[in-house]
């Protein structure tokens, strides 16, 4: 706030908020003459230098409601930005402009209304009672499920005795001059027609893709293999990186462990911010998320015009039987739900007085690396090549917030 300008707050409620800026008269004559000097910077006109054409042949020429205009546009644009900064408001919406008044050798004044988040108060966090299921012991059957998938992991294709595809195998098939290696399933509506046929044979395939268009083509059968599973023993846990299977179980059994307890601690923490979701009154402006809808619907949009993705979006939105109108609502109310989290995070960091500077992150991330057998500068280095420095402060953040909740919640814990 100065000579040059007054900003006032007009309005201002959860989700909205009016701002006036008034600019003084010189501030706005000085703004004129600099457009002034710009385009007799840059316009040619024959007899005149460059930077001397008379201030009256370029008001002929363009008129002076030209440079008025483009003076106001700057003014605005540089004082909107101050007038937000000198009121600590901070929009997540385009704020919207509306000139009051203006005349020549007069003041310059424009409205600015924006959405804003609001300030959210939270109850008590003893208040928070939440119920859980609890986490599933390991078991021998979780154990060898892994061990299966690690024998698959190490499989090998062999040649197949006899001529018959059966359910499992690997069919070299063609069509036309393509060859490819499919595996026969019963459970897939294209390869369970090679079920039965031979090597040689020709099998006609006439079926509905999941999509739902039709597919007729005819398939020869080239030749047949088979996938050959080692065995579950102390070589395959060589193969592996362990000294024998008795090692590969145990580890196995460790990590399923860890797992499961991580899963748990998420479910936790999402249990908790959930009650405190319920309990907290959070209005959000439509503006932005009509804002924040229109992106996102933009960018899966933009993500069907890839080559690495099958299909259109309206072959999508086919698929999930549903059209845009409410395809949007689903976004909307994802997006709503992500920003209510959000804020209840960061009311939750305010009130909790938690925060992590950058020398206490940089011995976080030291320990972590090490932790993980990792070097400490390549591990920071990596982290903020990839703009992801802030995301770990905020993950860090949310660590401490989550064990103050735990502490001061009631958890209970129900079996699954």
């Amino acid at each position: 706030m100065s000579d040059k300008a007054q900003y006032e707050l007009k309005h201002k409620d959860e989700t909205e908020a009016t701002i006036q800026v008034t600019i003084a008269p010189e501030e706005v004559a000085k703004g004129l003459e600099s457009v002034y000097r710009r385009y007799g910077r840059e316009v040619r006109i024959p007899g005149f230098r460059k930077g001397h054409v008379p201030r009256h042949l370029l008001e002929s020429r363009f008129g002076k409601e030209t440079f008025l205009a483009e003076a106001k546009e700057d003014l605005q644009r540089q004082h909107a930005s101050e007038a937000l900064a000198a009121l600590e408001l901070r929009p997540v919406s385009t704020p919207r402009l509306e000139e009051v008044s203006h005349g020549y050798a007069e003041p310059l004044v424009f409205d600015l209304t924006f959405s804003i988040l609001p300030d959210i108060s939270l109850p008590e966090l003893g208040s928070l009672d939440v119920t859980v299921a609890s986490a599933k012991p390991v078991d021998d059957e979780d154990v060898q499920a892994t061990l299966t998938e690690i024998q698959t992991h190490f499989s090998t294709l062999a040649e197949k005795d006899g001529e018959t595809v059966s359910e499992g195998d690997i069919v070299r098939v063609k069509e036309g001059e393509q060859e490819w290696d499919t595996r026969a399933e019963e459970e897939n509506p294209f390869t369970k027609h090679l079920i039965g046929a031979s090597v040689g044979s020709d099998v006609e395939i006439d079926t509905e893709l999941p999509d739902g268009k039709p597919l007729h083509t005819t398939l020869s059968i080239v030749r047949l293999q088979q996938i050959v599973l080692p065995e579950i023993d102390d070589e395959l846990a060589k193969d592996a990186g362990f000294d024998d299977l008795e090692a590969l179980r145990s580890d196995i059994r460790t990590k399923l462990t860890e797992q499961r307890a991580d899963q748990h601690v998420r479910r936790i923490h999402a249990a908790l911010l959930d009650a405190l979701t319920e309990k907290t009154e959070i209005p959000l402006p439509d503006a932005f998320l009509d804002e924040l809808v229109d992106e996102e619907l933009e960018r899966v949009k933009g993500s069907f015009e890839s080559d690495r993705t099958e299909g259109t979006f309206d072959e999508y939105l086919e698929r999930r039987e549903m059209d845009e109108t409410t395809f949007a609502a689903e976004i909307r109310d994802s997006i709503a739900a992500r920003v209510r989290r959000e804020l209840i995070l960061g009311r939750l960091a305010k009130d909790l007085e938690i925060a992590i500077d950058d020398e206490e992150l940089g011995q976080l991330a030291d320990e972590e690396a090490k932790e993980h057998g990792e070097e400490p500068i390549r591990f920071v280095a990596q982290l903020k090549a990839n703009d992801r420095w802030e995301d770990y402060r905020a993950g860090k953040v949310n660590e401490r917030i989550f064990e103050r909740l735990r502490e001061a919640a009631t958890v209970r814990e129900e079996a699954s």
